[in-house]
């Protein structure tokens, strides 16, 4: 999965114009967000990346993709400050967090870092790394 941040006009129908022309392409989302008024930002996750560009692409639209990395941790009370604390204690910079789910106790995440290798090595994943 990869982070997809685009900046769209605060009009009517903006987000409405990107995410029709994404399910044409039948491209999922796993999670959106935005935020601003001035400058709204739209930051997407899909494992639809190179289908997404091109529809972003056609729609004249600037965007950057980031990689994300992937944890499951429980889902308590504090668990989200350890885990921020840890990379902050490592160096590492959070860019961006999602929460794709939460099930059976448990919190799955996806998150985008100014080091991707550093954030693996302070958090000990070994996971391949995206295409």
């Amino acid at each position: 999965m990869m982070e997809i941040s685009m900046e769209l006009p605060d009009t009517p129908g903006s987000l409405a114009m990107v995410t029709e022309a994404l399910a044409e392409g039948n491209i999922n989302i796993e999670t959106i967000c935005a935020i601003g008024r001035v400058a709204p930002n739209v930051a997407l996750v899909t494992k639809h990346v190179p289908q997404t560009k091109i529809v972003l692409d056609k729609l004249g639209i600037n965007y950057e993709v980031s990689e994300l990395l992937k944890m499951v941790m429980p889902d308590e009370p504090g668990v989200l400050a350890q885990f921020s604390r840890r990379l902050a204690d490592g160096g590492v910079n959070i860019n961006s967090i999602y929460i794709l789910s939460k099930f059976r106790g448990e919190t799955e995440l996806v998150f985008s870092v100014d080091d991707p290798v550093k954030a693996r090595e302070t958090l000990n994943i070994h996971e391949a790394v995206p295409p």
